[in-house]
């Protein structure tokens, strides 16, 4: 198996159990990124629009607000509704994870979350959220006036290209 490397992000991390936040906080700290904590999804979406986040890591089961509501709301909002998003929840069954993925999680891992796969699932959102960052800056400045999916399936090398074809 090779080893890939990603660089630093900013993750928030959503979850009322605050053994779950210190723990996953620690883990993710150790890989090098910066982590922000928030104990309910009301919080996290504060956080959210207050700061600038690559990936929210989300429970489903929480106060005031649960990780259902948060992937609505985050649907919903123009500035956030492509943030990637990996739900860690033991939530079980199904249908709760087509749910999420349905309202817009890019992943669904159950607790206890394997820290090896966790690490692979970050990677990988990220890339895909350089790569889509990558294509609108590219096809915004290169050809204003084409869609999204024109300009991502030109077969001229750009960024977009280089992305996908990975």
């Amino acid at each position: 198996m090779r080893e890939t490397h990603h660089a630093p992000a900013r993750l928030l991390v959503a979850d009322d159990n605050k053994v779950n936040r210190l723990l996953l906080t620690r883990s993710l700290e150790l890989q090098g990124h910066t982590v922000a904590s928030a104990p309910n999804g009301r919080v996290a979406l504060e956080m959210l629009r207050d700061g600038a986040f690559d990936l929210l890591l989300l429970d489903m089961e929480m106060p005031e607000m649960n990780g259902f509501e948060v992937l609505e709301q985050l649907a919903a909002d123009g500035g956030l509704r492509d943030l990637p998003v990996i739900v860690t929840s033991s939530l079980e069954g199904l249908g709760n994870v087509v749910r999420c993925i349905e309202l817009g999680a890019e992943d669904y891992l159950a607790k206890p979350v394997n820290a090896v796969l966790l690490k692979a699932r970050i990677g990988a959102s990220l890339e895909k959220k350089r790569c889509a960052t990558s294509r609108r800056s590219w096809c915004g400045a290169s050809r204003p006036r084409r869609s999204r999916r024109t300009c991502s399936n030109r077969a001229s090398p750009s960024p977009a290209g280089a992305c996908a074809a990975r």
